[in-house]
């Protein structure tokens, strides 16, 4: 895990806020609030103009008006969230709208501030504070599970005693061997993913198995071994969960699990059918 991308809480770190927010009066409130403090702001009146400010970089948390001209309610944070997944987003809702706020949240913000308590300084610096805390917290728990997941399924793989693999023919990886046939199957296996979590959420029907026994003979053809299964695994894994919310990653992951065991079988099975069907062959040679 690395500390230098989720680093630990210090008070004293100075950090970039930018403020979308478009009366000016409230602006100057936020920025009064905050002076003095080691959080520097930045101000925008409009959510374009925070999508184009955030594609720029240099900004670490976002305090966001849920009532803009050109975006109302969720909207905003919904695709700021898609513009910058991976920067905390504080809302600011009207007066007494808890509601709003804790759908806020569940929608994938950190915290919510009711507009008549921006005028408490102290309250803004630690709501501010702690859900950049939060949100880096979440991240060196999310790097965990990725190691821990990384970790288990390089135990797979190296159990995984498949009679006739890449490793019986003296092949190299696949990624080293064929990076663009890696390239391809990469995409198609996280397809399936997406497949498989949509199934989840959605309950709709979409035919997992079938193209896994598809992807896996694709594999088995290239004498693909269990090692390329992992890569293959872990490149999908991290293309599919780079842009999505903590709940939706997660999903991914757990589907992901189920997953790559099943394909793993259809690998199996495809080897067991090549070896039974070439030793049948030698025999009759013989």
């Amino acid at each position: 895990m690395s500390d230098r991308l989720t680093p630990s809480y210090d008070p004293s770190t100075p950090v970039r806020l930018l403020i979308v927010e478009d009366s000016p009066a409230d602006q100057r409130l936020i920025e009064e609030m905050l002076r003095g403090s080691t959080i520097t702001t930045e101000a925008v009146n409009s959510l374009a103009a925070a999508e184009a400010r955030l594609s720029e970089g240099n900004v670490e948390l976002v305090l966001l008006d849920l009532g803009l001209p050109d975006s109302q309610g969720l909207d905003g944070l919904i695709r700021l969230l898609a513009e910058a997944p991976g920067i905390p987003i504080v809302v600011m809702t009207g007066l007494r709208d808890d509601e709003l706020g804790f759908e806020a949240l569940r929608v994938g913000a950190e915290d919510f501030l009711q507009k008549d308590w921006i005028a408490d300084a102290a309250l803004i610096k630690r709501s501010l504070r702690f859900a950049l805390e939060r949100h880096r917290l979440r991240l060196r728990v999310q790097i965990a599970e990725r190691e821990q997941e990384a970790t288990g399924l390089g135990r797979i793989g190296s159990i995984a005693k498949v009679r006739v693999s890449a490793s019986a023919f003296g092949l190299k990886p696949l990624r080293e061997s064929d990076p663009t046939l890696f390239s391809e199957i990469r995409d198609t296996y996280g397809q399936i993913l997406r497949a498989a979590a949509e199934r989840q959420v959605y309950q709709v029907q979409h035919p997992i198995s079938d193209q896994l026994r598809k992807l896996a003979d694709q594999l088995g053809f290239v004498r693909a071994s269990p090692r390329d299964l992992i890569d293959i695994h872990s490149a999908a894994l991290e293309i599919e969960t780079h842009s999505v919310g903590p709940a939706h990653e997660r999903l991914i992951i757990n589907e992901g699990r189920i997953t790559i065991l099943e394909l793993m079988g259809y690998l199996v099975s495809y080897y067991r059918r090549y070896y039974v069907g070439s030793m049948g062959t030698q025999a009759k040679g013989a």
